[in-house]
């Protein structure tokens, strides 16, 4: 990069951290997405159980509770993640369009941005 000029260094950069938050980005939807079909597979798997009773993990130990206010929570965790999710889906749009406006303005400074209308003539 030593023959890049200073101003494309400086892009080249602001788009090497884009690349990383968009990736970040990325991550964070997988899980949320991940988290949030867990919760579909257990609502789906808690319409079978006949018994008000049910165990509940928190961290590695089960506590009873009452299979009401279990489906309650889960529920909410779910609305909670549909809204992060969106959020995310959001942010992820933004961040996609910003690489593609620095990958092109980076073409543009290097001179590589595609042809010319003057060239292939």
């Amino acid at each position: 990069m030593q023959n890049i000029p200073p101003n494309v260094q400086h892009e080249i950069t602001q788009f090497q951290q884009l690349e990383q938050q968009y990736q970040m980005m990325v991550s964070q939807l997988q899980a949320t997405s991940s988290e949030m079909k867990e919760i579909e597979d257990t609502l789906k798997e808690m319409e079978n159980i006949k018994d008000d009773e049910i165990y509940k993990s928190v961290g590695s130990v089960l506590f009873k509770s009452d299979k009401e206010t279990v489906e309650k929570g889960l529920k909410e965790r779910k609305e909670t993640l549909e809204l992060r999710k969106t959020t995310l889906e959001r942010q992820e749009n933004r961040l996609r369009q910003k690489l593609q406006d620095s990958q092109k303005k980076i073409q543009e400074l290097l001179g590589t941005g595609g042809p010319t209308p003057n060239q292939g003539s």
